[in-house]
């Protein structure tokens, strides 16, 4: 069985797109929408994480760090915090968390340590791949896309545009954000670069699927359509 994941956030709708994604890379999740109960439900229901959305002012962290240290669980789940903008990152290292990430993030800078931390869940191949749409799959742990089986030829820069643009599909990815998740830092790209790239992603997926599926924001960056 797949491992389970916590995410305590009041935010219904971040609880949704993260969820999505987790799922989709082989993960069982759960809400938990009232902070003060994570670690309980994370240890009756044998959470292998729990996921914190760390928001400015907060002190939810401290209090489930605390929580997993007093039931003895420190060691056995793993706490993760992402962090929201103008939140104490002083506090967050004081809680002495296992991995943070400041958002926004590339989710699969995410998947990538949840895959280290506590397993890729499971030896089935088909349980790693990301459905996009219809007969589309996207392999996180080998680096490939399929359709329908059959693997499309991307480049490493490509793979990782596509990652950054389904991991938050219909929302618009400036250049920054793209460069940020594709080229490793602190490698100087020009944003011309990224429309190269872009193009040659989009021709590659258009040549497949018949269709495209990235758009283009003018004066703004890129989004996937998956409609």
């Amino acid at each position: 069985m797949s491992e389970l994941l916590a995410i305590v956030s009041q935010d219904a709708d971040y609880y949704l797109m993260l969820s999505y994604i987790l799922k989709g890379a082989g993960y069982r999740t759960m809400l938990v929408d009232i902070p003060s109960e994570a670690v309980a439900t994370a240890a009756e229901r044998d959470a292998a994480a729990i996921i914190v959305d760390c928001q400015p002012g907060s002190q939810i962290l401290a209090d489930i760090a605390s929580g997993l240290k007093g039931r003895g669980l420190a060691s056995n789940v793993t706490l993760i915090a992402l962090v929201a903008e103008k939140a104490a990152y002083l506090d967050i290292l004081k809680a002495n968390v296992d991995e943070s990430f400041t958002r926004p993030m590339p989710p699969e800078r995410l998947l990538s340590y949840l895959h280290g931390a506590i397993g890729n869940y499971s030896g089935d191949t088909a349980r790693r791949l990301t459905p996009i749409f219809d007969d589309v799959k996207l392999d996180v742990s080998s680096r490939r896309v399929l359709v329908r089986g059959t693997p499309v030829n991307l480049s490493p820069i490509e793979f990782r545009l596509l990652s950054a643009l389904v991991g938050d599909a219909g929302r618009v990815l400036s250049r920054a954000e793209l460069i940020a998740a594709a080229w490793p830092q602190p490698v100087f790209v020009e944003p011309r670069t990224v429309d190269v790239h872009i193009g040659r992603l989009r021709r590659a997926l258009k040549r497949v699927l018949g269709r495209d599926v990235i758009r283009t924001v003018p004066k703004e960056g890129y989004a996937f359509d998956i409609s």
